[in-house]
């Protein structure tokens, strides 16, 4: 990218945008730490066990005659009566040796190229929501003005660093081509990479056709470049729809990654217990990564995990919780058992930007970022569960973007970090404040928020008084 992030360096200052907004820098993400462990090499596989069961004796149920054909092909059992497909290890075990570890996608700004696996870590735009909200006009169905303005946020913000499928649905538009309008909004209004829409063959190859003519290069040409992404939902439990499965396979067929994403709640989805969700959330996404494999050997796949619960009392979907926090570093394990780059999510079910909806959001983004997470899907801007796109979320949220990025920064730590003769020249009961070593350092030392109001209440009073809230909306404004 056109700024790494170089580990152990000095802070780079604030970039002032072209909305006259203080704001980090484009750059690469890079996570220093070693990934948490939940579970020890026993329990892992147990649970890899338990996985293969599910596949081998349960099995998942296609509604792709396509998909059977493959798969039987393969080896696999298939019951063309009840559409089911059973496959043992040995199948899955093969298809892992023929994904890489890594892959890169290439916008049509080669300097926003963004890589997948390893220790990076990608952050996308909210994706999929029906309904749209900000403080001026309330909250009120998807549409085309609106979907424009996210990718312009999108692009704008630099802690946003690829786009989501489908930010807002524009229902307004026909639903048989609103994808080539928004399609044509993700790479006119930005230059970041994009998720595309993959219910179905035609709108996958629409959106890889609109990629490449972007990048002025041939579909062909894109297969060693892949430019584009998208994710495949299994509909758990142990169900791959025909729609799905035909989107996976132009996407494979091209060389394009795919995200395979069982969405798994326990309680609805899965068995109520967290290690019983994900031994099925497993099964699912090997299920579709083995597919992949099928259709074209070497096609990038990311390891998808969307695991959390219900609320018991009303069947309501919750996120941000401490098991979905859990279900993020878990499933980054598995991940990295099978080699492969992992996405998950730090998503909420508060109906509105409070304090529930910060908390919620924080929580998950550390169990995605401790679970090793290379891609934060709906990163930036979900409210409601995902039924609503939120204008003053997305400031939120690209606020706790930045703070992490800045967490992730490697501690400077040479000679003169450590300050010795700063402590000598400062007498016992003085202050730091003219000191050279902080005159040097004051500008780049800390990072400065974007959001938040370090003034004290008189100060913040005199201002205006505004809470966080009103000054993301004043933010959002402003960048637009």
């Amino acid at each position: 990218m056109s700024q790494d992030r170089r580990g152990g360096g000095r802070r780079s200052k604030l970039g002032r945008s072209g909305g006259g907004i203080a704001q980090l820098p484009w750059q690469s993400v890079k996570n220093p730490y070693p990934p948490m462990q939940l579970l020890d090499g026993e329990r892992m596989e147990q649970l890899h066990k338990t996985s293969m069961r599910i596949l081998s004796e349960l099995g998942i149920r296609v509604m792709s005659e396509k998909v059977m054909d493959l798969f039987a092909k393969a080896g696999a059992i298939v019951d063309r009566e009840s559409n089911t497909i059973r496959i043992d290890e040995s199948l899955v075990t093969e298809a892992l040796r023929n994904v890489p570890s890594s892959f890169t996608l290439t916008s049509r700004n080669p300097d926003k190229r963004v890589e997948f696996g390893g220790n990076s870590l990608v952050f996308g735009l909210v994706a999929g929501p029906p309904n749209v909200h900000d403080r001026i006009n309330g909250r009120r169905p998807g549409n085309l003005p609106d979907y424009q303005n996210f990718i312009r946020l999108a692009h704008h913000f630099n802690a946003i660093h690829i786009i989501g499928n489908q930010v807002v649905a524009p229902i307004e538009l026909p639903a048989n081509s609103r994808h080539l309008d928004t399609y044509h909004a993700n790479l006119t209004l930005s230059d970041l990479s994009f998720h595309c829409t993959a219910i179905g063959r035609a709108r996958a190859m629409d959106g890889i056709n609109m990629m490449a003519i972007a990048r002025g290069i041939s579909v062909e040409e894109m297969r060693a470049s892949p430019g584009v992404t998208t994710i495949i939902s299994i509909n758990s439990p142990r169900l791959f729809d025909d729609a799905m499965a035909e989107g996976l396979i132009a996407m494979a067929e091209h060389g394009q990654p795919v995200t395979v994403t069982p969405f798994t709640l326990m309680g609805a989805m899965t068995p109520v217990t967290l290690a019983a969700a994900l031994c099925q959330q497993n099964a699912e996404a090997l299920f579709g990564v083995t597919l992949t494999q099928l259709v074209n050997p070497g096609t990038p796949v990311m390891y998808g995990a969307f695991t959390s619960n219900v609320d018991m009392k009303s069947g309501a979907p919750a996120f941000g919780t401490p098991e979905n926090a859990k279900a993020n570093i878990i499933a980054g394990q598995l991940a990295r058992r099978y080699n492969l780059p992992y996405r998950t999510s730090n998503a909420n079910a508060s109906n509105v930007v409070d304090l529930q909806a910060a908390y919620e959001t924080e929580m998950a983004t550390w169990g995605a970022v401790l679970g090793g997470a290379n891609l934060i899907y709906h990163a930036a801007g979900w409210l409601e569960g995902g039924l609503t796109a939120s204008y003053e979320k997305l400031v939120l949220d690209v606020e706790i973007l930045q703070n992490m990025m800045e967490f992730l920064r490697p501690l400077p730590f040479q000679e003169d970090d450590l300050g010795f003769e700063a402590i000598k020249s400062v007498p016992a009961g003085g202050h730091f404040f003219g000191a050279e070593h902080t005159m040097s350092r004051y500008t780049t030392a800390f990072y400065q928020p974007m959001l938040s109001n370090w003034q004290n209440h008189g100060a913040w009073e005199e201002a205006g008084g505004k809470d966080a809230l009103e000054r993301a909306t004043e933010l959002w404004q402003q960048a637009l």
